[in-house]
């Protein structure tokens, strides 16, 4: 098996868009990032993986936190903002992005998104050619009522409300 065999198979499974945000002040970060997870209810904690060297990773060692900003349906130029090699660092990453506050977590809530988890880091394991962020859910909300951003196949998609019996 190759890794590209497996990123063909893994592109087919349907995630979930957040932006992870961490730092203070002018030392910010934020990126999209489509592994987020829920790990436990209880202790509720969550999950994410970013590659190796990413510069959240760092930011999260320093600040101890974190904020998942989750996006909703009509988020995807967000998600793409985030995602873009290019964008600005530091404080300039969020010059055009309206906020919702920084929590004493470490991070920032973006304004508009759906929901949201503030969280204390309390496990970073490295994981092959990715670290595994494993955090202490401090505090969690639900935002707004759109429907998931989502990304499957490469492409951003969303869902119709209602569900399957």
């Amino acid at each position: 098996m190759t890794p590209a065999e497996l990123r063909t198979v893994a592109r087919r499974l349907p995630t979930g868009v957040t932006v992870v945000t961490s730092g203070r002040g002018d030392d910010m970060h934020g990126m999209t990032v489509n592994s987020f997870a829920t790990l436990s209810l209880s202790p509720p904690l969550v999950n994410f993986s970013v590659r190796h060297g990413a510069r959240i990773t760092t930011l999260i060692e320093s600040t101890g936190g974190f904020v998942v900003n989750v996006l909703g349906a009509d988020q995807h130029a967000l998600a793409r903002r985030f995602a873009d090699p290019d964008r600005p660092t530091g404080s300039d990453c969020f010059a055009a992005v309206e906020t919702a506050g920084a929590p004493a977590s470490g991070g920032m809530r973006l304004a508009g998104t759906i929901g949201h988890f503030d969280c204390r880091a309390v496990h970073l394991v490295e994981a092959g050619d990715h670290t595994i962020v494993v955090g202490s859910v401090e505090e969690c909300g639900i935002v707004g009522t759109a429907d998931p951003l989502l990304f499957v196949n490469g492409e951003f998609r969303s869902v119709l409300s209602g569900s399957l019996q």
